[in-house]
């Protein structure tokens, strides 16, 4: 009996120590990239719970030849290119047609989610450096550059719809 336990113990520490060494090459961490779960738990965790993605998906784009994430969260419709499986460029581009600089809970939703995106790609900046990026009015369209990262925002003609804002690795 006492035999049979050893047998036993010593066959699942050895299959787990195959199963680890396995599942070690298969996981490859991409440069530029966030896994998929990894990116929307950090939206989550960096904003204390207001943004929790729900209904995100991948589409292959046979033109391109390339697959494209995209979820929705109050309005916002966040894209990226996608990587080898599961791994989400950390250049994305948020778009809306909200008309988020004419209402407060709007505009701090978009503030809070362009702060999270930007903290998830560029994680040499901070806080304040952020806030100044984010934080302009309805007649600011601009494009400036930190460290690795360029940071494009463009608001529609009538300065309260369609606000589009990009942040692309220049690496």
């Amino acid at each position: 009996m006492y035999m049979k336990i050893k047998v036993l113990l010593a066959s699942v520490i050895g299959l787990m120590l195959v199963w680890c060494l396995s599942a070690k090459d298969t996981i490859t961490i991409e440069e530029g990239f966030t896994h998929q779960l990894d990116f929307e738990n950090k939206l989550k965790e960096y904003s204390n719970g207001m943004i929790e993605i729900e209904d995100s998906k991948i589409e292959y784009r046979e033109k391109e030849n390339d697959r494209v994430y995209s979820a929705n969260w109050n309005g916002f419709t966040i894209y990226s290119k996608m990587g080898k499986s599961d791994w989400v460029s950390n250049s994305v581009s948020v778009t809306t047609n909200m008309r988020v600089f004419e209402d407060k809970t709007k505009y701090e939703q978009y503030h809070k989610l362009m702060e999270c995106l930007i903290r998830i790609a560029d994680t040499k900046l901070s806080i304040e450096e952020i806030d100044k990026l984010v934080a302009k009015g309805g007649d600011e369209n601009e494009s400036p550059n930190t460290y690795d990262f360029g940071y494009d925002r463009y608001v529609g003609k009538d300065k309260t719809n369609h606000i589009s804002f990009t942040i692309t690795d220049r690496k």
